[in-house]
Protein backbone atom coordinates (compact mmCIF):
# COMPACT_ATOMS: atom_id res chain seq x y z
CA UNK A 1 0.00 0.00 0.00
CA UNK A 2 1.26 3.50 -0.85
CA UNK A 3 2.26 5.21 2.40
CA UNK A 4 0.39 8.35 1.35
CA UNK A 5 -2.99 6.61 1.14
CA UNK A 6 -3.08 5.88 4.89
CA UNK A 7 -4.20 8.38 7.51
CA UNK A 8 -0.71 8.17 9.05
CA UNK A 9 2.46 7.70 7.04
CA UNK A 10 4.30 5.93 9.83
CA UNK A 11 4.34 2.34 8.81
CA UNK A 12 5.82 0.50 5.89
CA UNK A 13 9.39 1.33 6.94
CA UNK A 14 8.83 4.86 8.25
CA UNK A 15 8.78 4.06 11.99
CA UNK A 16 11.89 6.10 12.88
CA UNK A 17 10.55 9.23 11.17
CA UNK A 18 7.48 9.62 13.43
CA UNK A 19 9.63 10.65 16.40
CA UNK A 20 10.52 13.89 14.66
CA UNK A 21 6.98 15.09 13.81
CA UNK A 22 4.66 17.14 16.04
CA UNK A 23 0.89 17.52 15.68
CA UNK A 24 -0.69 20.88 14.75
CA UNK A 25 -4.24 22.07 14.16
CA UNK A 26 -5.45 24.89 11.89
CA UNK A 27 -8.86 26.49 11.41
CA UNK A 28 -10.54 27.53 8.16
CA UNK A 29 -8.95 30.68 6.73
CA UNK A 30 -5.61 30.19 8.47
CA UNK A 31 -2.38 29.70 6.52
CA UNK A 32 0.08 26.85 6.94
CA UNK A 33 2.60 29.10 5.21
CA UNK A 34 2.66 32.09 2.88
CA UNK A 35 4.23 32.81 -0.48
CA UNK A 36 7.83 34.13 -0.31
CA UNK A 37 8.28 33.00 3.33
CA UNK A 38 11.47 31.05 4.00
CA UNK A 39 10.44 27.44 4.75
CA UNK A 40 10.24 26.54 8.45
CA UNK A 41 9.00 22.99 7.86
CA UNK A 42 6.55 20.77 5.99
CA UNK A 43 3.13 19.30 6.79
CA UNK A 44 1.60 15.85 6.45
CA UNK A 45 -2.19 16.29 6.40
CA UNK A 46 -4.14 13.88 8.61
CA UNK A 47 -7.55 15.54 8.28
CA UNK A 48 -9.08 18.46 6.39
CA UNK A 49 -8.13 20.29 3.20
CA UNK A 50 -5.97 23.20 2.09
CA UNK A 51 -5.63 25.04 -1.21
CA UNK A 52 -2.40 26.41 -2.59
CA UNK A 53 -2.51 29.99 -3.88
CA UNK A 54 -0.24 32.13 -6.03
CA UNK A 55 -0.40 35.89 -5.53
CA UNK A 56 0.12 37.63 -8.88
CA UNK A 57 1.33 41.20 -8.41
CA UNK A 58 0.40 42.18 -11.99
CA UNK A 59 -3.28 41.67 -11.28
CA UNK A 60 -3.20 42.08 -7.46
CA UNK A 61 -5.07 38.80 -7.04
CA UNK A 62 -4.65 35.43 -5.28
CA UNK A 63 -4.96 32.64 -7.84
CA UNK A 64 -6.12 29.27 -6.51
CA UNK A 65 -3.88 26.47 -7.74
CA UNK A 66 -4.21 22.94 -6.32
CA UNK A 67 -6.04 21.49 -3.28
CA UNK A 68 -4.33 19.09 -0.86
CA UNK A 69 -6.15 16.76 1.55
CA UNK A 70 -5.49 13.89 3.97
CA UNK A 71 -2.55 11.67 3.15
CA UNK A 72 -0.60 14.37 1.30
CA UNK A 73 2.67 16.11 2.12
CA UNK A 74 2.66 19.91 1.70
CA UNK A 75 5.53 22.38 1.67
CA UNK A 76 8.35 19.87 1.38
CA UNK A 77 9.74 21.08 -1.95
CA UNK A 78 10.83 24.52 -0.74
CA UNK A 79 12.16 22.90 2.44
CA UNK A 80 14.34 20.43 0.53
CA UNK A 81 15.72 22.98 -1.96
CA UNK A 82 15.91 25.72 0.72
CA UNK A 83 14.12 28.38 -1.33
CA UNK A 84 11.31 30.81 -0.45
CA UNK A 85 7.79 29.44 -0.69
CA UNK A 86 6.56 29.62 -4.29
CA UNK A 87 2.94 29.78 -3.10
CA UNK A 88 0.75 30.00 -0.01
CA UNK A 89 -1.19 27.17 1.69
CA UNK A 90 -4.60 28.25 3.00
CA UNK A 91 -6.95 26.07 5.05
CA UNK A 92 -10.39 25.61 3.49
CA UNK A 93 -11.53 22.80 5.84
CA UNK A 94 -10.14 22.52 9.42
CA UNK A 95 -6.80 20.71 9.28
CA UNK A 96 -5.01 18.33 11.63
CA UNK A 97 -1.46 17.88 10.41
CA UNK A 98 1.89 16.44 11.41
CA UNK A 99 4.65 19.05 11.23
CA UNK A 100 8.33 18.42 10.55
CA UNK A 101 10.40 21.53 11.26
CA UNK A 102 13.38 22.63 9.22
CA UNK A 103 15.56 22.24 12.32
CA UNK A 104 14.40 18.65 12.86
CA UNK A 105 15.05 17.83 9.22
CA UNK A 106 18.57 19.18 9.59
CA UNK A 107 19.01 16.96 12.67
CA UNK A 108 17.84 13.98 10.64
CA UNK A 109 20.39 14.71 7.98
CA UNK A 110 23.24 15.04 10.48
CA UNK A 111 22.54 12.42 13.17
CA UNK A 112 19.89 9.97 11.97
CA UNK A 113 20.60 8.88 8.42
CA UNK A 114 17.96 6.06 8.41
CA UNK A 115 15.22 8.50 9.45
CA UNK A 116 16.46 11.02 6.86
CA UNK A 117 16.18 8.36 4.16
CA UNK A 118 12.61 7.63 5.37
CA UNK A 119 11.80 11.33 4.89
CA UNK A 120 13.22 11.29 1.37
CA UNK A 121 11.05 8.26 0.61
CA UNK A 122 7.98 10.10 1.91
CA UNK A 123 8.92 13.15 -0.16
CA UNK A 124 9.47 11.04 -3.27
CA UNK A 125 6.14 9.21 -2.85
CA UNK A 126 4.42 12.56 -2.45
CA UNK A 127 5.83 13.82 -5.74
CA UNK A 128 4.85 10.63 -7.55
CA UNK A 129 1.32 10.81 -6.18
CA UNK A 130 0.98 14.40 -7.30
CA UNK A 131 2.24 13.59 -10.81
CA UNK A 132 -0.12 10.63 -11.11
CA UNK A 133 -3.08 12.85 -10.38
CA UNK A 134 -2.00 14.79 -13.46
CA UNK A 135 -3.59 18.02 -12.44
CA UNK A 136 -2.83 20.39 -15.33
CA UNK A 137 -3.20 23.67 -13.46
CA UNK A 138 -0.07 25.74 -13.03
CA UNK A 139 0.41 29.45 -12.52
CA UNK A 140 -0.15 30.33 -16.16
CA UNK A 141 -3.05 27.98 -16.80
CA UNK A 142 -4.79 28.96 -13.60
CA UNK A 143 -4.55 32.61 -14.50
CA UNK A 144 -6.25 32.01 -17.83
CA UNK A 145 -9.40 30.82 -16.07
CA UNK A 146 -9.14 32.99 -12.98
CA UNK A 147 -11.31 36.03 -12.44
CA UNK A 148 -9.60 39.32 -11.68
CA UNK A 149 -11.91 41.27 -9.36
CA UNK A 150 -10.96 44.73 -10.64
CA UNK A 151 -11.61 43.62 -14.22
CA UNK A 152 -15.01 42.17 -13.29
CA UNK A 153 -15.94 45.35 -11.44
CA UNK A 154 -14.96 47.60 -14.32
CA UNK A 155 -16.78 45.53 -16.92
CA UNK A 156 -19.89 45.57 -14.72
CA UNK A 157 -19.70 49.38 -14.48
CA UNK A 158 -19.43 49.52 -18.27
CA UNK A 159 -22.44 47.22 -18.63
CA UNK A 160 -24.59 49.37 -16.36
CA UNK A 161 -23.50 52.57 -18.11
CA UNK A 162 -24.30 51.05 -21.49
CA UNK A 163 -27.80 50.10 -20.36
CA UNK A 164 -28.49 53.65 -19.16
CA UNK A 165 -27.19 55.14 -22.41
CA UNK A 166 -29.51 53.14 -24.67
CA UNK A 167 -32.43 55.52 -24.17
CA UNK A 168 -30.52 58.68 -25.07
CA UNK A 169 -31.67 60.54 -28.17
CA UNK A 170 -29.52 60.71 -31.27
CA UNK A 171 -29.31 64.50 -31.03
CA UNK A 172 -27.99 64.25 -27.48
CA UNK A 173 -25.43 61.62 -28.49
CA UNK A 174 -24.22 63.86 -31.33
CA UNK A 175 -23.99 66.78 -28.91
CA UNK A 176 -21.75 64.76 -26.58
CA UNK A 177 -19.58 63.57 -29.47
CA UNK A 178 -19.09 67.15 -30.65
CA UNK A 179 -18.27 68.40 -27.17
CA UNK A 180 -15.71 65.64 -26.60
CA UNK A 181 -14.06 66.54 -29.91
CA UNK A 182 -13.94 70.24 -29.02
CA UNK A 183 -12.45 69.46 -25.61
CA UNK A 184 -9.70 67.26 -27.04
CA UNK A 185 -9.04 69.79 -29.82
CA UNK A 186 -8.55 72.52 -27.22
CA UNK A 187 -6.09 70.33 -25.29
CA UNK A 188 -4.20 69.11 -28.39
CA UNK A 189 -0.93 70.81 -27.48
CA UNK A 190 -0.88 69.47 -23.92
CA UNK A 191 -1.71 65.96 -25.11
CA UNK A 192 0.87 66.09 -27.92
CA UNK A 193 3.60 67.20 -25.52
CA UNK A 194 2.69 64.47 -23.06
CA UNK A 195 2.66 61.86 -25.84
CA UNK A 196 6.09 62.83 -27.11
CA UNK A 197 7.55 63.00 -23.59
CA UNK A 198 6.16 59.62 -22.56
CA UNK A 199 6.79 57.67 -25.78
CA UNK A 200 9.95 59.42 -26.99
CA UNK A 201 8.56 59.21 -30.53
CA UNK A 202 7.45 61.61 -33.21
CA UNK A 203 7.17 65.37 -33.67
CA UNK A 204 5.05 67.47 -31.30
CA UNK A 205 3.79 69.84 -34.01
CA UNK A 206 2.69 66.91 -36.15
CA UNK A 207 1.02 65.20 -33.20
CA UNK A 208 -0.99 68.37 -32.58
CA UNK A 209 -2.26 68.23 -36.17
CA UNK A 210 -3.12 64.52 -35.84
CA UNK A 211 -5.00 65.08 -32.59
CA UNK A 212 -6.98 67.96 -34.08
CA UNK A 213 -7.83 65.90 -37.17
CA UNK A 214 -8.74 62.93 -34.98
CA UNK A 215 -11.15 64.96 -32.88
CA UNK A 216 -13.24 67.58 -34.69
CA UNK A 217 -12.93 66.03 -38.15
CA UNK A 218 -13.91 62.60 -36.84
CA UNK A 219 -16.85 64.10 -34.95
CA UNK A 220 -17.98 65.93 -38.10
CA UNK A 221 -17.92 62.63 -39.99
CA UNK A 222 -20.25 61.04 -37.40
CA UNK A 223 -22.73 63.75 -36.46
CA UNK A 224 -26.15 63.54 -38.16
CA UNK A 225 -25.45 60.00 -39.36
CA UNK A 226 -28.14 57.38 -38.55
CA UNK A 227 -27.26 55.70 -35.27
CA UNK A 228 -28.84 53.19 -32.92
CA UNK A 229 -32.33 52.06 -33.94
CA UNK A 230 -32.18 53.63 -37.38
CA UNK A 231 -34.45 51.89 -39.86
CA UNK A 232 -33.19 51.55 -43.42
CA UNK A 233 -35.14 50.10 -46.34
CA UNK A 234 -32.44 47.74 -47.54
CA UNK A 235 -34.37 46.01 -50.32
CA UNK A 236 -37.93 45.36 -51.36
CA UNK A 237 -39.69 44.14 -48.21
CA UNK A 238 -36.50 44.23 -46.11
CA UNK A 239 -35.96 46.73 -43.31
CA UNK A 240 -32.60 46.89 -41.53
CA UNK A 241 -32.49 48.07 -37.91
CA UNK A 242 -29.14 48.85 -36.26
CA UNK A 243 -28.39 47.82 -32.66
CA UNK A 244 -25.43 48.42 -30.32
CA UNK A 245 -23.15 45.51 -29.48
CA UNK A 246 -22.50 46.35 -25.81
CA UNK A 247 -18.99 46.71 -24.39
CA UNK A 248 -15.94 47.36 -26.57
CA UNK A 249 -12.38 46.69 -25.44
CA UNK A 250 -10.18 49.15 -27.33
CA UNK A 251 -6.46 48.45 -27.56
CA UNK A 252 -4.40 51.54 -28.37
CA UNK A 253 -1.00 51.71 -30.15
CA UNK A 254 1.88 53.88 -28.96
CA UNK A 255 2.25 55.41 -32.43
CA UNK A 256 -1.09 57.29 -32.34
CA UNK A 257 -2.30 57.09 -28.73
CA UNK A 258 -4.53 60.15 -28.37
CA UNK A 259 -6.22 60.18 -31.75
CA UNK A 260 -6.86 56.42 -31.67
CA UNK A 261 -8.34 56.69 -28.17
CA UNK A 262 -10.60 59.56 -29.22
CA UNK A 263 -11.58 57.84 -32.47
CA UNK A 264 -12.53 54.56 -30.80
CA UNK A 265 -14.42 56.45 -28.11
CA UNK A 266 -16.41 58.54 -30.57
CA UNK A 267 -17.42 55.61 -32.79
CA UNK A 268 -18.35 53.59 -29.68
CA UNK A 269 -20.58 56.36 -28.36
CA UNK A 270 -22.11 56.95 -31.80
CA UNK A 271 -23.07 53.28 -31.95
CA UNK A 272 -24.34 53.53 -28.34
CA UNK A 273 -21.69 51.26 -26.80
CA UNK A 274 -19.45 51.50 -23.74
CA UNK A 275 -15.69 51.22 -24.21
CA UNK A 276 -12.73 50.28 -22.01
CA UNK A 277 -9.53 51.84 -23.35
CA UNK A 278 -6.31 49.85 -22.92
CA UNK A 279 -3.29 52.03 -23.68
CA UNK A 280 0.19 50.85 -24.57
CA UNK A 281 2.42 50.75 -21.49
CA UNK A 282 4.53 53.60 -22.94
CA UNK A 283 1.42 55.71 -23.43
CA UNK A 284 -0.46 55.02 -20.21
CA UNK A 285 -0.22 58.55 -18.78
CA UNK A 286 -1.45 60.28 -21.92
CA UNK A 287 -4.13 57.61 -22.29
CA UNK A 288 -5.38 58.22 -18.76
CA UNK A 289 -5.37 61.99 -19.31
CA UNK A 290 -7.33 61.63 -22.55
CA UNK A 291 -9.93 59.41 -20.89
CA UNK A 292 -10.12 61.81 -17.95
CA UNK A 293 -11.01 64.68 -20.32
CA UNK A 294 -13.64 62.53 -22.05
CA UNK A 295 -15.22 61.51 -18.75
CA UNK A 296 -15.44 65.15 -17.70
CA UNK A 297 -17.52 65.87 -20.80
CA UNK A 298 -19.78 62.89 -20.13
CA UNK A 299 -20.34 64.09 -16.58
CA UNK A 300 -21.12 67.62 -17.79
CA UNK A 301 -23.87 66.25 -20.03
CA UNK A 302 -25.29 63.95 -17.36
CA UNK A 303 -24.20 60.85 -19.25
CA UNK A 304 -22.80 57.82 -17.38
CA UNK A 305 -19.08 58.46 -16.95
CA UNK A 306 -18.36 54.73 -17.02
CA UNK A 307 -19.24 54.63 -20.70
CA UNK A 308 -15.52 55.33 -21.14
CA UNK A 309 -12.98 53.79 -18.77
CA UNK A 310 -9.34 52.80 -18.66
CA UNK A 311 -8.00 49.83 -16.64
CA UNK A 312 -6.91 50.46 -13.07
CA UNK A 313 -4.19 47.83 -13.38
CA UNK A 314 -1.07 48.48 -15.45
CA UNK A 315 -1.16 47.01 -18.95
CA UNK A 316 0.31 43.52 -19.20
CA UNK A 317 -0.66 40.32 -20.98
CA UNK A 318 -2.50 38.84 -18.01
CA UNK A 319 -4.70 41.86 -17.47
CA UNK A 320 -5.32 42.29 -21.19
CA UNK A 321 -6.26 38.62 -21.51
CA UNK A 322 -8.76 38.98 -18.66
CA UNK A 323 -10.56 41.75 -20.54
CA UNK A 324 -10.38 40.05 -23.92
CA UNK A 325 -11.84 36.80 -22.61
CA UNK A 326 -14.46 38.36 -20.33
CA UNK A 327 -17.95 37.04 -21.03
CA UNK A 328 -19.47 40.54 -21.03
CA UNK A 329 -17.01 42.11 -23.48
CA UNK A 330 -18.69 42.08 -26.88
CA UNK A 331 -15.95 43.26 -29.25
CA UNK A 332 -12.21 43.86 -29.27
CA UNK A 333 -10.87 46.73 -31.38
CA UNK A 334 -7.17 45.86 -31.60
CA UNK A 335 -4.72 48.36 -33.06
CA UNK A 336 -1.09 47.49 -32.42
CA UNK A 337 1.60 44.90 -33.07
CA UNK A 338 1.03 41.52 -34.76
CA UNK A 339 1.24 39.46 -31.54
CA UNK A 340 -1.35 41.64 -29.83
CA UNK A 341 -3.72 41.48 -32.78
CA UNK A 342 -3.28 37.70 -33.01
CA UNK A 343 -4.07 37.31 -29.31
CA UNK A 344 -7.25 39.35 -29.82
CA UNK A 345 -8.41 37.02 -32.58
CA UNK A 346 -7.48 34.00 -30.45
CA UNK A 347 -9.42 35.21 -27.41
CA UNK A 348 -12.79 33.74 -28.34
CA UNK A 349 -14.33 37.23 -28.37
CA UNK A 350 -15.30 38.84 -31.71
CA UNK A 351 -12.47 41.14 -32.80
CA UNK A 352 -11.40 43.63 -35.41
CA UNK A 353 -7.63 43.78 -35.73
CA UNK A 354 -5.19 45.78 -37.80
CA UNK A 355 -2.23 44.28 -39.67
CA UNK A 356 1.21 45.73 -40.35
CA UNK A 357 1.80 48.29 -43.06
CA UNK A 358 4.66 48.26 -45.59
CA UNK A 359 3.30 50.23 -48.51
CA UNK A 360 4.99 49.81 -51.89
CA UNK A 361 4.84 53.03 -53.92
CA UNK A 362 5.12 53.00 -57.71
CA UNK A 363 6.27 56.37 -59.06
CA UNK A 364 5.35 56.13 -62.75
CA UNK A 365 7.11 58.01 -65.53
CA UNK A 366 3.87 59.83 -66.44
CA UNK A 367 3.39 61.25 -62.94
CA UNK A 368 3.99 64.76 -61.64
CA UNK A 369 7.53 64.00 -60.48
CA UNK A 370 8.05 67.07 -58.33
CA UNK A 371 4.57 66.74 -56.82
CA UNK A 372 5.13 63.05 -56.08
CA UNK A 373 8.49 63.76 -54.43
CA UNK A 374 6.98 66.48 -52.25
CA UNK A 375 4.08 64.25 -51.18
CA UNK A 376 6.36 61.33 -50.36
CA UNK A 377 8.79 63.42 -48.31
CA UNK A 378 6.12 65.28 -46.39
CA UNK A 379 4.13 62.10 -45.78
CA UNK A 380 6.96 59.87 -44.56
CA UNK A 381 8.61 62.64 -42.52
CA UNK A 382 5.28 63.45 -40.85
CA UNK A 383 5.50 62.51 -37.16
CA UNK A 384 8.75 60.73 -38.01
CA UNK A 385 7.07 58.05 -40.11
CA UNK A 386 5.02 56.24 -37.46
CA UNK A 387 1.74 56.08 -39.42
CA UNK A 388 1.29 52.47 -40.52
CA UNK A 389 -0.09 53.36 -43.97
CA UNK A 390 2.79 55.67 -44.84
CA UNK A 391 5.19 55.03 -47.70
CA UNK A 392 7.86 52.37 -47.14
CA UNK A 393 9.32 51.23 -50.45
CA UNK A 394 9.57 53.32 -53.64
CA UNK A 395 9.52 51.72 -57.07
CA UNK A 396 10.67 54.56 -59.37
CA UNK A 397 10.60 54.27 -63.15
CA UNK A 398 14.18 54.60 -64.48
CA UNK A 399 13.33 57.45 -66.84
CA UNK A 400 12.47 59.72 -63.91
CA UNK A 401 14.59 58.28 -61.07
CA UNK A 402 17.31 60.93 -61.13
CA UNK A 403 14.73 63.71 -61.48
CA UNK A 404 12.74 62.30 -58.56
CA UNK A 405 15.83 61.97 -56.34
CA UNK A 406 16.93 65.52 -57.13
CA UNK A 407 13.49 66.83 -56.18
CA UNK A 408 13.49 64.70 -53.04
CA UNK A 409 16.84 66.17 -52.00
CA UNK A 410 15.52 69.68 -52.56
CA UNK A 411 12.78 68.87 -50.02
CA UNK A 412 15.25 67.57 -47.43
CA UNK A 413 15.90 63.93 -48.32
CA UNK A 414 19.34 62.37 -48.17
CA UNK A 415 20.18 59.80 -50.87
CA UNK A 416 22.71 57.41 -49.38
CA UNK A 417 25.99 56.50 -51.01
CA UNK A 418 27.09 52.86 -51.03
CA UNK A 419 29.24 53.43 -47.95
CA UNK A 420 26.43 55.25 -46.14
CA UNK A 421 24.06 52.43 -47.04
CA UNK A 422 26.30 50.05 -45.09
CA UNK A 423 26.46 52.47 -42.16
CA UNK A 424 22.66 52.53 -42.06
CA UNK A 425 22.44 48.74 -42.05
CA UNK A 426 25.19 48.31 -39.46
CA UNK A 427 23.87 50.88 -37.00
CA UNK A 428 20.13 51.21 -37.51
CA UNK A 429 19.14 47.72 -38.73
CA UNK A 430 21.79 45.80 -36.79
CA UNK A 431 19.32 43.27 -35.39
CA UNK A 432 18.89 41.68 -38.82
CA UNK A 433 15.12 41.61 -38.22
CA UNK A 434 14.25 45.16 -39.22
CA UNK A 435 14.50 48.64 -37.82
CA UNK A 436 15.80 48.55 -34.26
CA UNK A 437 13.15 49.52 -31.71
CA UNK A 438 15.04 52.53 -30.36
CA UNK A 439 14.87 54.21 -33.79
CA UNK A 440 11.09 53.87 -34.26
CA UNK A 441 9.59 57.34 -34.54
CA UNK A 442 12.97 59.09 -34.40
CA UNK A 443 13.89 61.92 -36.75
CA UNK A 444 15.91 61.37 -39.92
CA UNK A 445 18.55 63.73 -38.54
CA UNK A 446 18.94 61.66 -35.36
CA UNK A 447 19.02 58.40 -37.33
CA UNK A 448 21.73 59.77 -39.61
CA UNK A 449 23.72 61.04 -36.63
CA UNK A 450 23.55 57.59 -35.02
CA UNK A 451 24.76 56.02 -38.26
CA UNK A 452 27.54 58.57 -38.85
CA UNK A 453 25.89 60.11 -41.92
CA UNK A 454 26.20 63.88 -42.41
CA UNK A 455 24.82 66.59 -44.71
CA UNK A 456 25.03 70.38 -44.64
CA UNK A 457 21.24 70.74 -44.56
CA UNK A 458 18.37 69.69 -42.29
CA UNK A 459 17.73 66.02 -43.11
CA UNK A 460 14.02 65.14 -43.25
CA UNK A 461 14.14 61.70 -44.88
CA UNK A 462 16.59 58.90 -45.68
CA UNK A 463 16.50 57.21 -49.10
CA UNK A 464 18.42 53.93 -49.41
CA UNK A 465 18.72 52.16 -52.75
CA UNK A 466 17.97 48.45 -53.05
CA UNK A 467 18.88 46.44 -56.12
CA UNK A 468 15.99 45.04 -58.19
CA UNK A 469 14.78 41.60 -57.08
CA UNK A 470 16.87 41.69 -53.88
CA UNK A 471 13.96 40.53 -51.76
CA UNK A 472 16.29 39.45 -48.96
CA UNK A 473 17.07 43.08 -48.18
CA UNK A 474 15.95 44.07 -44.69
CA UNK A 475 15.17 47.51 -46.09
CA UNK A 476 12.12 46.11 -47.90
CA UNK A 477 10.29 45.57 -44.61
CA UNK A 478 8.15 47.97 -42.58
CA UNK A 479 10.04 51.01 -41.30
CA UNK A 480 8.16 53.16 -38.77
CA UNK A 481 10.68 55.96 -39.19
CA UNK A 482 11.54 58.50 -41.93
CA UNK A 483 13.50 55.90 -43.92
CA UNK A 484 12.53 54.64 -47.38
CA UNK A 485 13.99 52.07 -49.74
CA UNK A 486 13.91 52.71 -53.48
CA UNK A 487 14.64 50.69 -56.61
CA UNK A 488 15.22 51.84 -60.17
CA UNK A 489 12.41 50.22 -62.10
CA UNK A 490 12.95 49.02 -65.69
CA UNK A 491 9.37 48.40 -66.82
CA UNK A 492 5.78 47.84 -65.73
CA UNK A 493 6.27 44.12 -65.15
CA UNK A 494 9.18 44.74 -62.80
CA UNK A 495 7.13 47.32 -60.90
CA UNK A 496 4.22 44.94 -60.46
CA UNK A 497 6.54 42.08 -59.47
CA UNK A 498 8.15 44.22 -56.79
CA UNK A 499 4.89 45.60 -55.44
CA UNK A 500 3.55 42.06 -55.09
CA UNK A 501 6.69 40.56 -53.54
CA UNK A 502 7.24 43.42 -51.09
CA UNK A 503 3.76 42.85 -49.69
CA UNK A 504 4.41 39.13 -49.49
CA UNK A 505 7.36 39.95 -47.23
CA UNK A 506 5.30 42.23 -44.99
CA UNK A 507 2.28 44.52 -45.15
CA UNK A 508 -0.17 42.30 -46.99
CA UNK A 509 -3.72 43.59 -46.65
CA UNK A 510 -2.87 47.16 -45.70
CA UNK A 511 -2.06 49.86 -48.27
CA UNK A 512 -0.32 50.35 -51.63
CA UNK A 513 0.26 53.61 -53.52
CA UNK A 514 0.71 54.56 -57.16
CA UNK A 515 1.53 57.95 -58.68
CA UNK A 516 0.28 58.04 -62.26
CA UNK A 517 -2.22 59.67 -64.61
CA UNK A 518 -2.84 56.39 -66.44
CA UNK A 519 -5.98 54.52 -65.33
CA UNK A 520 -4.81 51.33 -67.04
CA UNK A 521 -1.74 51.33 -64.82
CA UNK A 522 -3.94 51.95 -61.79
CA UNK A 523 -6.08 48.94 -62.72
CA UNK A 524 -3.05 46.70 -63.34
CA UNK A 525 -1.44 47.77 -60.07
CA UNK A 526 -4.67 47.30 -58.15
CA UNK A 527 -5.13 43.82 -59.59
CA UNK A 528 -1.70 42.71 -58.37
CA UNK A 529 -1.36 44.22 -54.90
CA UNK A 530 -3.05 42.24 -52.12
CA UNK A 531 -4.22 45.20 -50.05
CA UNK A 532 -7.42 46.77 -48.75
CA UNK A 533 -6.74 50.28 -50.07
CA UNK A 534 -4.93 51.53 -53.18
CA UNK A 535 -4.11 55.23 -53.08
CA UNK A 536 -3.66 57.10 -56.36
CA UNK A 537 -1.30 60.11 -56.49
CA UNK A 538 -1.88 60.62 -52.77
CA UNK A 539 0.33 60.91 -49.69
CA UNK A 540 0.15 57.65 -47.75
CA UNK A 541 -0.04 59.12 -44.24
CA UNK A 542 -3.05 61.28 -45.02
CA UNK A 543 -4.62 59.09 -47.69
CA UNK A 544 -4.79 55.80 -45.79
CA UNK A 545 -6.90 57.29 -42.99
CA UNK A 546 -9.24 59.08 -45.40
CA UNK A 547 -8.06 62.61 -44.58
CA UNK A 548 -7.85 63.75 -48.21
CA UNK A 549 -10.07 61.34 -50.15
CA UNK A 550 -13.45 59.64 -49.90
CA UNK A 551 -12.41 56.83 -47.55
CA UNK A 552 -13.96 56.74 -44.09
CA UNK A 553 -11.91 58.92 -41.75
CA UNK A 554 -10.49 56.27 -39.43
CA UNK A 555 -7.63 55.37 -37.12
CA UNK A 556 -8.38 51.65 -37.31
CA UNK A 557 -7.57 50.35 -40.78
CA UNK A 558 -8.80 46.85 -41.52
CA UNK A 559 -6.52 44.60 -43.55
CA UNK A 560 -8.96 41.81 -44.40
CA UNK A 561 -8.07 38.15 -44.40
CA UNK A 562 -4.99 39.09 -46.46
CA UNK A 563 -3.54 40.71 -43.36
CA UNK A 564 -4.97 38.22 -40.88
CA UNK A 565 -8.01 40.34 -40.06
CA UNK A 566 -11.78 40.17 -40.23
CA UNK A 567 -12.62 43.39 -42.12
CA UNK A 568 -10.95 45.27 -44.95
CA UNK A 569 -12.62 48.65 -44.37
CA UNK A 570 -11.56 51.83 -42.72
CA UNK A 571 -13.40 50.96 -39.52
CA UNK A 572 -16.23 53.23 -38.38
CA UNK A 573 -19.17 53.15 -36.00
CA UNK A 574 -21.19 50.80 -38.22
CA UNK A 575 -18.68 48.05 -37.43
CA UNK A 576 -19.75 48.31 -33.78
CA UNK A 577 -23.40 47.63 -34.52
CA UNK A 578 -25.46 44.51 -34.98
CA UNK A 579 -28.12 44.63 -37.65
CA UNK A 580 -31.59 43.18 -37.39
CA UNK A 581 -33.51 42.60 -40.63
CA UNK A 582 -37.29 42.62 -40.78
CA UNK A 583 -38.57 40.71 -43.79
CA UNK A 584 -42.16 41.27 -45.02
Amino acid sequence: MNVLTAVSPFGNGLERLKNYFSEKNYQQGEYLFKQNDMPDGCFYILEGQITTQYYDHDVSTDIDLEPYSEGELVGAMSLVVDEPRAMSAKVIKPVKALFLSAAQLENLRKIDEPAYQEFLKLFNDSLISRLKKNRPLNKHAALQVARIPTVDQQVELARLAHQKFLSWSEDKVDEIITDIAKTIYAEAQELALLTQKESGMGVVEHKILKIKLGSLDVADSLVNKPGNGAIELEANGIEKVSMPIGIVFGMIPITNPVETTVFKTLISLKSRNAIIISSHRKGRLVGERTVELIRQVLKKHGAPEDLVQTPELAANRKVTNAYMTHDDVSMILATGGPSMVKSAYSSGTPAIGVGKGNAPVWICDDSDVEGAAKKVINSKAFDNGVVCGSENNLIIDKAITNDFLANAQSYGAVVLTTAEHELLLDNIFASGKGLQAEFIGQSAADICAAAGIERDYDIKLVLAEVQPYDFDSILLREKLAPVLSFIRNADDKMALDHAYEILELEGKGHTAIIHTNNKDRVRAFSAVVQVSRVLVSTAGTQGCIGADNGLNLSWTLGCGTMGGGSVSDNVSYQHLQNNKRIAY
